[in-house]
This record gives structure tokens, C-alpha cells and sequence, in this order.
């Protein structure tokens, strides 16, 4: 695949996809086929409006360089109405290419998904807790009550995890936050941890589950799990961003950091 995205046509996905697609054309830019679980092989870039499609395209793994639009957060992404200026300068070479960490999560030994924000287990009805345990290959992390647990990347780091009281992360930093939801303590910890290059960076198991608990992959529902499961999470494929300086949160960490 060239680095250059001037090189070749454009995929378009997510809301309204036919209307931007028009738009592409209209600055001289060849659309081909795609979809958020198949993208044709020609495309140099993927143009994606709305956080849906940008989830999907992590979780079967896009090697195409993905172009985020009127979407929150990590990614990056540009306003829909700022859009044709934004292919314009694609088109004209002012960009970069930023790679964004991904999870790959699993339970028990099996792979079950691949997370672009973050993982959680949360309890699955209201007014109970239950215990949580985190520890990476090298020591146990914490053992704590709580209505749940979040595990978000960098690109995560600036949703849910952010509302419960995590750190905002450094869109480059390889590291994770760990942050309680609901900590039954009158201490309100979180924790960042690294993120190695491989193997498992977190563990996470339920010690004690009052009722059922749940979980979720960048908020979709995987299942109930127990006290008898085990979750990995390990470093995933990269999902290679398409970047303009203005919309990049890589420029402003210092601004949003808590």
C-alpha cells in the first residue's frame, strides 16, 4: 500500500455515504466499493463518517489508512461540515498518517474482540457490586469493590473512562487506563499501566460477582461473564489514522489533560 493517499481512489463508509461520496468526486478523487467489513483492495484511504464504522473497521482489522469523520474523542477526526476542505488538503499532500493502539481481548485463551477505546465488566443490575481484580505479568495491580471496571487506550482515555475520573492519555503514549466504575471506597483510585509489545499487558478477573456481570467492548455487549473466567487484553493490530494537524488531539493533550 503507498503511503502517498494522492496515489489512488478512496472507500467511503458510515452515514451518508453515497452523499460523500458525490463530494470526493466533486474534488477529483475516484471512489471504489466498500463497506465497514470489506474494503476494495485499490483504496488508499477509507473516509468513514460516524464512530460506527471506525469501530467495525478496527475489529476486522483495516489496514487502510481510515480518514475519522464527525466523530468524538481520540481519533482526530473533522467536523461533516468541514469535510471537502479536509479532502482537499488529502488530496493535496497536507496530512499524516498516526497509528492508534488497539486491544485485543480475551477470555479464557479465546479470542472474543478487538477493542478501539476500551474494555469493560460492569455489573449487570442496579444497587449491586461486585469484586474486581487486575495484575499484569509482573504483580497484582488492585482488588477492589465497584459497580464495574473500565480499561480504555489513549483513544479511549477521552470518553467514558474520562466521566468516571480517569486521566486523559497522550494519544502516543503506550500505556492504559485502568479506572474503577463506582469504587465502594472513600478512595478514588485509577491506575495507567504500560502496554508491551507483546503478551498479556492486563488480567482481569471477578473475585466475588453480587449479580451478573457484563462485558463490554468499545460498548458492545460480548456477554456475561464469572468468577471462573479469565481476561487478557494484549496489544492488537494498529489502525493507521489519516491526521490534520487542527483536529489531531495529539496537539492539544496538554489542554485536555486532567
Amino acid at each position: 500500500m503507498s503511503e502517498d493517499l494522492r496515489d489512488g481512489p478512496v472507500a467511503v463508509v458510515g452515514d451518508d455515504a453515497g452523499v460523500v461520496a458525490e463530494l470526493v468526486r466533486s474534488v477529483g478523487i475516484q471512489v471504489v466499493p466498500g463497506t465497514p467489513t470489506e474494503i476494495d483492495e485499490h483504496a488508499t484511504a477509507v473516509i468513514a463518517v460516524g464512530e460506527t464504522p471506525i469501530l467495525k473497521l478496527a475489529q476486522r482489522g483495516c489496514e487502510t489508512p481510515i480518514l475519522p469523520v464527525a466523530v468524538d474523542g481520540g481519533l482526530g477526526g473533522v467536523p461533516a461540515d468541514t469535510l471537502q476542505s479536509a479532502i482537499e488538503r488529502v488530496r493535496d499532500g497536507n496530512y499524516a498518517i498516526r497509528e492508534i493502539t488497539t486491544l485485543d481481548v480475551y477470555v479464557n485463551d479465546a479470542h472474543v474482540e478487538t477493542a478501539l477505546a476500551d474494555v469493560m465488566l460492569v455489573t449487570s443490575e442496579p444497587a449491586h457490586i461486585s469484586e474486581y481484580s487486575l495484575s499484569t505479568p509482573a504483580q497484582s495491580v488492585a482488588t477492589f469493590r465497584a459497580d464495574g471496571v473500565v480499561i480504555a487506550t489513549p483513544t479511549g482515555s477521552r470518553g467514558y473512562a474520562r466521566r468516571v475520573g480517569g486521566p486523559v492519555l497522550d494519544p502516543a503514549a503506550e500505556i492504559l487506563a485502568a479506572v474503577p466504575v463506582g469504587m465502594f471506597s472513600t478512595t478514588k483510585d485509577h491506575w495507567t499501566l504500560s502496554l508491551p509489545d507483546s503478551g498479556p499487558a492486563l488480567s482481569m478477573s471477578i473475585k466475588r460477582d453480587e449479580a451478573p456481570v457484563s462485558l463490554l467492548v468499545d460498548d458492545r455487549t460480548y456477554g456475561r461473564v464469572g468468577p471462573s473466567d479469565q481476561l487478557s487484553l494484549v496489544r492488537g493490530e494498529t489502525l493507521s489514522v489519516v491526521s490534520l494537524p487542527e483536529s489531531d488531539p495529539a496537539f492539544d493533550v496538554d489542554r485536555d489533560r486532567t
